[in-house]
């Protein structure tokens, strides 16, 4: 995105300072013999010990970023709470907003999570379309480029209502319902930015998600216009597909099922419609796009990966798991091709210089095109540790926090070697590393009225305290795993009373052994053993609300 306000931002030495501040707090790693036996205590706020301090390190820098971009003003309805997208975007941008709230639920109460979305919502226009970014003197502006600020609204409240319960959409914006403009907002794209021919959504000539038009030299080519070359990129269906989805489940959870369907029909299509057009089987990745005019690069397009299409795709669900399996390898043979120093290179290899107008991204390893992106870097690892790819997730995310730490904070985007550039302070970062972190690795998902519990620390040690204020909920473990006796004890507790599943990645030793011994509380307890790709998961029917569990 590019803001009229200065882009650069200056080094993090406070940033830096506040999380070795938040660190100091929390006490070492755990033994790997230590033998608690009281209940694990509520905790007053999120907070994780970890034998990798690396992670542990990473939750300073997201609490201290977001600190850092605390926004409230007065708007349109009432007292507005955000974040500010970085320290060179003083505005709440709708899709970087959207990106947060993996992080922001984790320290902040109900205003941060949701008044910035009634306020974007009190922007819309009369067809229903929302505006990219808002401010606190009641300005805003869209970069037409993109087709996602609909679809970021749409997948941004059904977050919000993960926590807050579905009342929330209840409420009205000057006279209509909530859930009626979240769906009026989603027709737009409809009407709007559907191609017929392709029945793909459309929009500008860009690099992979960005949202500079290749066309133009300076702050036009943000927006579309004659001249525009239309295409249809795998990051907009990834994003559409997720948006209906989550505007069908609302629907069916607000009784219109009949319309959820309509949306879930709508959905699939798109998938059918990314395999047909975008899906290469042979590179094993969705390509950037197909073009909609006669325009044609003299180069190989499609051998191009594109990071954040692919990652949207993986974690959207418009990606299977067997295209998912093959993205992953792409993009790690792509990073030791181009010898990144992590595994968010926006596009693999860049466009060629030139191929753009505006000094941001006319040459390769610059900006959106082909630089490092923890924003969409992050959200791929987050797929993998869902996809079956733990420990390759695992090892992904140790460089992007090695990359942090050194850099003292997160910028909004890195040159190949991993030094910072463009934005200080930025929050997209911290949304995504949070997903990553907490959601992935640490596998706690939780909300008003649910807990996922799927830790995948394997041989690593930690403590997890998650509690999400606007929720009022919480959930905490201890993870131990102690290789010479070859037993891991898992101690856990929340106060989400609904049984559920407890899914939880072996060890290696015990995920090759022929038997098992496990134990809850002290008894034997059935369980069920789940392989995919490199990882093994141990499954049992459980409450959450306050065992140990211990597995040799």
């Amino acid at each position: 995105m590019i803001a009229a306000q200065a882009r650069r931002g200056s080094s993090l030495p406070k940033l830096a300072a506040a999380a070795i501040a938040a660190l100091s707090l929390i006490p070492a790693a755990c033994g790997p013999r230590e033998q608690a036996s009281e209940p694990l205590a509520t905790p007053a706020t999120t907070g994780v010990r970890s034998s990798v301090r690396e992670f542990q390190a990473e939750l300073g820098l997201i609490k201290a970023t977001l600190k850092h971009n605390e926004a409230t003003f007065s708007g349109k309805t009432g007292e507005v709470s955000g974040f500010a997208a970085g320290s060179g975007y003083p505005q709440i941008w709708l899709r970087d907003a959207a990106t947060i709230l993996p992080a922001s639920r984790l320290f902040y109460d109900a205003p941060f999570l949701s008044s910035w979305l009634i306020e974007h919502l009190a922007f819309q226009k009369p067809d229903g379309g929302l505006e990219d970014w808002i401010d606190s003197r009641g300005r805003s502006d869209k970069n037409t480029t993109e087709s996602d600020q609909e679809t970021s609204a749409v997948r941004a409240a059904a977050e919000i209502v993960r926590v807050l319960g579905p009342d929330w959409l209840k409420q009205t914006v000057s006279g209509m319902g909530v859930l009626e403009r979240l769906e009026r907002a989603l027709l737009w794209v409809v009407e709007n930015r559907l191609d017929p021919t392709h029945g793909l959504i459309k929009g500008a000539h860009t690099a992979d998600w960005g949202d500079v038009d290749m066309n133009l030299p300076d702050q036009r080519a943000i927006y579309t216009d004659a001249g525009t070359h239309w295409t249809c990129d795998v990051y907009d269906q990834a994003q559409f597909y997720g948006a209906a989805r989550a505007l069908a489940d609302l629907l069916e959870a607000g009784g219109a099922p009949e319309r959820a369907g309509i949306w879930r029909e709508r959905a699939a299509t798109v998938k059918r419609n990314a395999d047909r057009w975008l899906w290469q089987e042979e590179r094993g990745y969705f390509r950037v796009h197909v073009h909609l005019d006669t325009f044609k690069h003299g180069f190989d397009e499609d051998a191009i990966f594109p990071m954040g299409g692919n990652a949207e795709a993986s974690l959207s669900g418009l990606a299977s798991d067997e295209q998912c399996g093959k993205i992953f390898a792409a993009a790690i043979a792509r990073q030791d091709e181009f010898k990144i120093s992590t595994i968010g290179g926006a596009l693999l290899p860049p466009y060629p210089k030139g191929t753009f107008k505006h000094p941001m991204v006319d040459d390769p390893y610059e900006y959106q095109n082909g630089g490092q992106w923890d924003w969409f870097g992050a959200k791929l690892v987050r797929a993998m540790f869902e996809r079956g790819s733990s420990r390759a997730a695992r090892a992904k995310l140790l460089e992007i926090a090695s990359k942090n730490a050194a850099n003292k904070g997160f910028y909004e985007w890195d040159t190949p070697d991993g030094r910072g550039r463009g934005s200080a302070f930025y929050s997209g970062s911290a949304g995504s590393l949070a997903l990553a972190l907490v959601e992935g690795y640490f596998g706690v998902v939780l909300g008003r009225d649910e807990l996922h519990l799927e830790p995948k620390l394997g041989e690593d040690r930690g403590s997890v305290n998650i509690r999400i204020p606007a929720a009022g909920r919480f959930a905490a473990y201890e993870h131990v795993w102690d290789a010479e006796a070859k037993t891991l004890r898992f101690r856990f507790a929340s106060d989400v009373g609904n049984p559920g599943t407890l899914k939880i990645l072996l060890p290696a030793a015990l995920s090759e052994a022929k038997r098992l011994s496990v134990r809850l509380d002290g008894k034997k307890v059935d369980y069920q053993i789940d392989r995919r790709d490199g990882d093994t998961f141990l499954i049992l029917e459980t409450d959450f609300l306050n065992h140990t569990l211990e597995v040799r």
